[in-house]
């Protein structure tokens, strides 16, 4: 647990800071224009609070148990279009028809074909999902999101995207191409490409922090206190508020259980013995 670094003086000493999604909908920095500008095809609302499958004709239904659309299906029906959305507080497992396998992480949604019929197989994610894609040679596995698009053949990998500002890939094992506009990068295992300003860049890291969501653990190494309540907001669908904005960059190795309630996680944050956390109804303070 290292101090990372000190806001300057004479920073007020009081804030509210709404961690999530909407937090990073504000001014962001100069970047290319968007991969994909449509939208999606499927209307989905904003809100949900259960695992929600949605057909292109609009039908919404609630699920509980694992998808799975590997089983034979007649080649004269056409492919239908559907969307997965994931809520706050939860994840969730789904095996598309190629066989390629994905986890979605909390308030995510991924937009697929139920069969692949072309030369390619496409599918759309906001949020954050984990791919083991299927090898297929002759079709070419792509993730769209609105900052970047992963193209792959098969291979496992990280896709993150609930803003322009966290938009990164970070590949496991294999090779993936990524692209924003005209600019283009090939990953090797344990590199992660993230935007950079107007740059695409790539950088190592270490995968085991980045996957272990789909394991059911947070886990931050070294990462920054803001950062993490960031992502226990967005699990917990909580806001949280720094007494003291120096404690926001402090930097941490924080690890808990994605199935521990709030109050346990907070305990296991005071634990630390660098900050004292207190739950406040639908709000965390940071003291």
């Amino acid at each position: 647990m290292i101090p990372f670094a000190r806001w300057a003086a004479g920073i007020a000493a009081v804030i509210a800071l709404i961690v999530g999604y909407r937090y990073w909908s504000g001014s962001q920095e100069s970047l290319p224009a968007n991969v994909n500008a449509d939208s999606f095809a499927i209307h989905v609302p904003d809100s949900i609070d259960a695992v929600t499958i949605t057909t292109a004709d609009g039908h919404a239904r609630h699920i509980s148990e694992e998808m799975a659309l590997d089983k034979p299906a007649e080649a004269v029906t056409p492919a239908q279009l559907m969307a997965l959305s994931v809520p706050r507080g939860q994840d969730y497992h789904l095996t598309l028809a190629d066989g390629t396998q994905v986890w979605l992480n909390a308030e995510s949604r991924l937009e697929f074909p139920d069969r692949f019929n072309g030369n390619t197989r496409e599918v759309r994610l906001k949020g954050e999902a984990y791919f083991e894609v299927k090898k297929d040679a002759k079709r070419p596995f792509i993730v769209h999101t609105d900052y970047l698009t992963t193209r792959v053949l098969g291979t496992s990998f990280d896709v993150r995207a609930y803003s322009r500002k966290d938009a990164s890939v970070t590949l496991v094992s294999g090779r993936v191409q990524v692209k924003t506009g005209d600019l283009a990068q090939v990953l090797s295992p344990g590199e992660q490409a993230a935007l950079k300003g107007s740059q695409l860049a790539v950088i190592p890291v270490d995968t085991y922090p980045i996957t272990q969501w789909k394991e059911g653990f947070f886990y931050f190494d070294n990462q920054s206190l803001f950062v993490i309540m960031q992502e226990l907001a967005r699990w917990y669908g909580v806001n949280v508020s720094f007494d003291d904005t120096s404690k926001m960059k402090l930097r941490l190795h924080f690890v808990v259980e994605r199935s521990k309630s709030l109050r346990d996680a907070i305990a296991n944050l005071n634990a630390l013995g660098v900050v004292h956390a207190e739950v406040d109804g639908n709000m965390v303070i940071i003291n």
